[in-house]
């Protein structure tokens, strides 16, 4: 990951001048380099340098030794505006899924081919331990026109919206006065709980991080569990919905007790990093996918491509969210306050890991 660069004296210089076009205060010739020195607060040689780059950007053209600059885009000069649009993330991205950093990459190339300067912080709001009024200081450290949150909570949204900054939210708003785009999982998941109870599933778990379960299990769980009544599945949300430590020995924890009880017939997983150990754990029990235990993945990795059986799982689409934020980084650069939400809809892929529920052998009880 790169490190924030902060912009030189001269480019300040040179974002003041293209606004002042925008804004009509300069038109036709500009001012010397003295007296915009002097009207700008800055020294002869950052007006110098500032007024090389808008000359090599084509606002203004040098009328020759001894003559006035004339402004030559005056017209054109907020379509082209640079902005420097900032990347925060909930958790390091070495700490995350393939889909999450395929998206967040995806953005910035996009940002940058549209003409602009975009950076990905290098501190993540789990760094600060997720303490709201840390993170606002950050922000404001690295000096962006605009920000971009990831997966942010609730209480960073509420404060990021009260910032001068433009916001967008990357994974959901919230109800709040911001531009976003998100992700509705209502339809995969209801299409995921019909085909496991077609094929016989009633004992059915989805193990996922906390943020989907804490202070109460939001739209998606939430989805989970509903449908699973539909069927007349009877919820207990400490077993369809469990809690557990979010490491290695926590996952095998939960496995451990669920195993114990109630096995349940079937998995569905939220992250792509658990679902080697789900296998691992229940190849070490004797159990099959799919014979005994069905098994889908809700977020995508390419290293599903190397499983067998196949794993079904939910493809999810990046390009409708680069779309949007592209949309929201123009409006930002026309002036436009642009606070639209876009909603993408992943799709449920069925594959090889769903099979019919099938009675557990003698060994699946075998094991605390």
């Amino acid at each position: 990951m790169h490190p924030i660069r902060r912009p030189t004296l001269s480019e300040h210089t040179a974002q003041h001048l293209r606004d002042g076009f925008a804004g009509g205060r300069w038109s036709g010739k500009l001012p010397g380099v003295s007296l915009l020195a002097k009207e700008l607060g800055v020294s002869r040689d950052a007006v110098r340098s500032a007024l090389r780059l808008l000359e090599a950007e084509g606002f203004i053209c040098h009328g020759g030794a001894g003559k006035s600059r004339h402004i030559t885009k005056p017209n054109d000069v907020l379509y082209k505006r640079v902005l420097r649009i900032g990347i925060l993330l909930s958790s390091p991205l070495e700490k995350d899924n393939a889909h999450s950093n395929e998206l967040v990459f995806t953005i910035h190339q996009a940002i940058e081919a549209a003409g602009h300067v975009c950076f990905i912080a290098t501190k993540s709001a789990l760094y600060f331990h997720r303490k709201v009024e840390r993170i606002r200081r950050y922000m404001k450290e690295c000096e962006a026109d605009a920000w971009i949150l990831y997966s942010a909570r609730r209480d960073v949204l509420q404060m990021a919206s009260e910032l001068p900054d433009p916001i967008f939210a990357l994974g959901h708003p919230l109800g709040l006065p911001m531009a976003g785009s998100r992700a509705d999982l209502t339809q995969p998941i209801c299409e995921c709980v019909d085909l496991l109870v077609a094929k016989g599933h009633r004992s059915i778990v989805l193990l996922c991080p906390w943020k989907w379960r804490q202070p109460q299990p939001n739209q998606s769980a939430q989805v989970f569990l509903d449908r699973l009544g539909h069927h007349g599945i009877q919820v207990d949300v400490r077993y369809n919905l469990p809690e557990w430590e979010y490491t290695p020995e926590g996952l095998n924890a939960r496995l451990q007790a669920l195993f114990l009880t109630t096995p349940p017939t079937a998995l569905i997983v939220m992250e792509p990093e658990c679902l080697g150990p789900v296998l691992v754990f229940l190849a070490g029990r004797g159990l099959r996918v799919p014979e005994q235990v069905s098994v889908v993945n809700i977020l995508p990795d390419p290293m599903q491509a190397f499983y067998t059986p196949a794993i079904a799982h939910f493809r999810w689409p990046i390009q409708p969210h680069v779309k949007r934020i592209i949309q929201w980084v123009n409006a930002l650069v026309r002036g436009e306050v642009d606070l639209r939400v876009c909603t993408t809809r992943p799709v449920f892929v069925p594959a090889e890991s769903i099979g019919r529920c099938q009675a557990f052998g003698p060994r699946s009880h075998s094991k605390s």
